[in-house]
């Protein structure tokens, strides 16, 4: 979650709380919840990371260094580039702007 605060920062996106632990109150299931309610999830942190190469790297890298650091050998990650893209999408996704060239 650090690098979605980091990114919305620098992107100038609003996120429901400005810390981490504030953050994770928003994004995080505390009990079995719908799928719906479950993706609902989404729409508060990927506006700061939607369209931005850099920030989908860096959270792919850090998720590997965090899982190898707690010993995992093997993860699988699942993501959808459409929702993560921002340039001839269409629709484009989470009311990010497209920017052309990055």
């Amino acid at each position: 979650a650090l690098p979605i605060l980091h990114f919305a920062r620098k992107r100038q996106i609003q996120l429901p709380a400005d810390s981490l632990d504030g953050l994770l109150q928003h994004v995080c299931c505390k009990e079995p919840c719908s799928l719906t309610e479950f993706l609902s999830k989404f729409a508060h942190f990927m506006p700061a990371v939607a369209g931005d190469q850099e920030a989908v790297r860096r959270i792919a890298y850090e998720f590997v260094e965090t899982k190898a650091k707690e010993g995992v050998v093997y993860v699988e990650v699942r993501y959808s580039p459409h929702l993560l893209a921002n340039c001839k999408v269409q629709p484009i996704s989470w009311g990010q702007k497209e920017e052309i060239g990055r």
